[in-house]
């Protein structure tokens, strides 16, 4: 009877070092779920910052769409264009 229960308990520790194993070294292991996490959360981040980029640029397109001031400024400072029959001085520094 001694002996069942000794073949018993062998059989347990087996088991659980398997399952040990198998949480410490297998596919979906402990140290392969925190890297996983770890590249969501970089993932996360990315996604987060480019939703702010995109929000800019809504924001830039809705007023380039709707503020003729805005366009008239872009088109003078970045682009040097100027009305008809207007005088432009530029500025030395």
């Amino acid at each position: 009877m001694l002996k069942k229960i000794y073949i018993f308990f062998a059989i347990v520790v087996i088991l659980l070092a398997l399952i040990a194993a198998k949480l410490l070294f297998g596919h979906n292991s402990i140290p392969r779920q925190q890297q996983v996490s770890q590249e969501i959360a970089a993932y996360q981040a990315q996604i987060d910052s480019l939703q702010k980029v995109i929000e800019q640029h809504k924001f830039e397109i809705e007023r380039l769409q709707n503020d003729s001031l805005h366009k008239e400024e872009i088109l003078r400072t970045r682009y040097g264009m100027s009305r008809k029959d207007e005088k432009v001085f530029q500025m030395v520094k």
